[in-house]
């Protein structure tokens, strides 16, 4: 991935980590309905550390627009020298780390007050701003191309410092037969807005159009069905309300399914275009070949998935109907609730950070220096709770810059999966901050794909603390029930996905357009497969793949599957092997950055995802869990 491509990934990676849950919070908490000039300073994060103001945002601004036309004037003179090589590349770095900088603290403002009118401005303003820059750097990448590869060699040989450069270079040199000239990437890059508007379009349907119907909630009033509120209600402890609130929700998308086709065949015909005009065999290739991932890759996760579904979520779906006392098949009303009906614990945030802190010590003194600085409010790392305007659920935003840490944006409400969101993004955030401390710009950022390793890595971590300790049978199931679910979504759900995300674009690619009645009958017979005999679909579910914004994000789906499925493996290596897992983990991942090929960064670490013995890993966890499930509940309740 070229670096302004990567810039747009720094974005996507944080629209993508959003939880669309809207928390319900203890009175003594700032609440959704809180004004953010109410909420103490010192569960706030300190965008101080960015820029001491937005007079010192405009400053650095307007200095980087001054000189990014002067990126534009190394254009045709890349071959000259080593010199002037290194020149522009390392004049390009600095002015992305600028922009890194100037993103974080715009959206940082932003995101905790979406209705302030300067927060707004300054986000139009960078928008433009990294708009220029793509446009200034374009011909980089394919000029280097252009130049003899026995110069390059030996420009990368006399000049030391522009052999930092080498793995980069090699890696455009790999990918030159799709690399186009300098005036056809420049074009690729100014329609890289209007490319968007099918996801856009869609977003806004989804987001803005759709009026859902009230549904009758728990207490007996009568509640609007809202995109932001449908997980919570799906996930009731009522079957009443997760019953209404699946027929709302997809009764009122089966009446915008043929316009969220359509949009969806748009995204999929701008995927056509990038796979035609840069000469790849599938749209699949052309997305995974810039991260150096072979489509066998991504269709093992799928074809071992598809292997092992009967010893696994076939098995569980038969232990849910089982435990919930269901005398007809497992439903959607019945798939996102928990199988018992016992209250978890609460936490406050104190409390969950000493619990994190405590789980996560098998990853050594280096590591735990870090996450305890992070996690502690009066660092200015993490936002704590919600207020008024503020965006709902969780990220990390790592700015790829060594001098200034990673943010979290949080909503923690006192629940037991606020604790695990807080253990899942500083994960996230530690992997960017080793990364940027430790590797040089170019390579300073993390693909995509290793991008949830870290994160589900401590899950893991923390979730196998629990259980050890755990003394209670019911508040064990819970946990055990946690895990389930947890493989489920993850792993299951978004295999799921990129199947039928795979599926409905090699369809495409035969010259067929995609339409609902197409998208609903390839949908109902993957979740049949899926769920197996003990699940029913009902009549509008089939229509649930119109809910899912991640299909617009040209297979990055299965990067979740593939990031627990990781996460859960190096957890294992870490609890068996101690400090020498750890330091492998730390030092051969976190810190590698994009300094090398992911699936070998990943191998390094000690997980090899081009075997499948990681995915069958996890899948013996899941049937070991459905089974420990399966015992404890018997041996309590029956």
């Amino acid at each position: 991935m070229n670096r302004t491509a990567r810039c747009s990934a720094f974005s996507l990676a944080i629209t993508l980590a959003v939880v669309l849950a809207v928390p319900a919070l203890a009175a003594d908490h700032p609440t959704p309905l809180t004004p953010r000039s109410e909420v103490p300073a010192d569960v706030q994060w300190n965008v101080g550390h960015i820029y001491a103001d937005v007079a010192a945002w405009e400053a650095d601004r307007a200095a980087l627009a001054e000189s990014i036309p002067h990126l534009a004037t190394y254009e045709g003179k890349l071959g000259e020298s080593a010199d002037v090589l290194l020149a522009c590349l390392q004049e390009r770095d600095e002015a992305l780390r600028t922009l890194y900088k100037l993103y974080a603290y715009a959206n940082s403002r932003l995101n905790v007050q979406l209705d302030n009118a300067e927060n707004q401005g300054l986000q139009g303003k960078l928008s433009f701003l990294m708009t220029d820059f793509g446009k200034s750097t374009a011909y980089i990448e394919p000029e280097i191309l252009g130049l003899d590869e026995a110069a390059l060699e030996g420009f990368l040989a006399d000049n030391a410092d522009l052999g930092v450069y080498g793995y980069y270079i090699g890696d455009l040199v790999r990918q030159k037969a799709h690399t186009l000239t300098p005036a056809e990437e420049r074009l690729l890059a100014l329609a890289g807005n209007v490319r968007g508007v099918s996801g856009t379009v869609a977003g806004k349907l989804r987001d803005v159009e759709m009026d859902f119907p009230e549904i009758v909630v728990e207490d007996g009033s009568r509640e609007p069905l809202t995109l932001a509120s449908f997980p919570k209600y799906r996930s009731s402890a009522s079957y009443n309300v997760r019953k209404q609130a699946a027929d709302a929700f997809f009764t009122t998308f089966r009446k915008f399914e043929n316009s969220l086709a359509a949009c969806l065949d748009g995204a999929v015909k701008s995927h056509l275009l990038t796979k035609d005009a840069r000469g790849y065999d599938s749209c699949l290739a052309a997305s995974l070949t810039p991260d150096n991932i072979s489509p066998a890759t991504y269709r093992m996760l799928i074809d071992t998935i598809d292997e092992n579904l009967g010893r696994t979520l076939h098995k569980y779906i038969t232990l849910r109907r089982k435990v919930m006392g269901l005398d007809g098949p497992v439903t959607f009303p019945n798939l996102y609730n928990p199988m018992l009906s016992g209250a978890e614990r609460e936490y406050s945030y104190a409390e969950g950070r000493e619990l994190i802190l405590e789980a996560i010590k098998p990853m050594g003194k280096k590591y735990m220096a870090k996450l305890t600085e992070g996690t502690d409010p009066a660092n200015g790392w993490i936002d704590i709770y919600p207020n008024e305007n503020k965006r709902t659920g969780a990220y990390s935003m790592g700015i790829v810059a060594a001098d200034v840490h990673p943010y979290v944006l949080h909503n923690f409400d006192d629940s037991l999966d606020a604790v695990f969101t807080t253990a899942h993004e500083f994960g996230h955030a530690l992997h960017s901050h080793f990364s940027a401390a430790t590797q040089p710009q170019i390579y300073a950022d993390y693909t995509t794909f290793l991008a949830e390793i870290a994160s589900t890595c401590n899950e893991e971590l923390l979730l196998n603390f629990m259980l050890k300790r755990e003394k209670d049978p019911g508040q064990k199931l819970l946990l055990l029930n946690k895990r389930l679910e947890n493989i489920r979504q993850t792993i299951f759900r978004q295999t799921l996905f990129a199947e039928f995300e795979l599926r409905f674009h090699e369809y495409a690619e035969e010259g067929n357009v995609l339409t609902a009645d197409f998208l609903n009958g390839l949908y109902a017979e993957l979740i049949q497969k899926y769920y197996g005999p003990d699940f029913e679909m009902g009549p509008d579910d089939c229509v649930e793949w119109a809910f899912i914004p991640h299909f617009f994000y040209n297979f990055y789906v299965f990067t979740y599957a593939t990031g627990l499925t990781s996460g859960i493996s190096m957890a294992e290596l870490i609890l068996d092997d101690g400090q020498k897992a750890a330091d492998r983990y730390i030092d051969n991942m976190l810190c590698a950055g994009s300094s090398a090929p992911p699936l070998e960064i990943l191998k390094n670490a000690g997980v090899d995802l081009e075997t499948p013995q990681p995915i069958l890993t996890m899948l013996d966890l899941f049937e070991k869990t459905v089974d420990e499930f399966d015992e404890l509940w018997t041996k309590t309740y029956e």
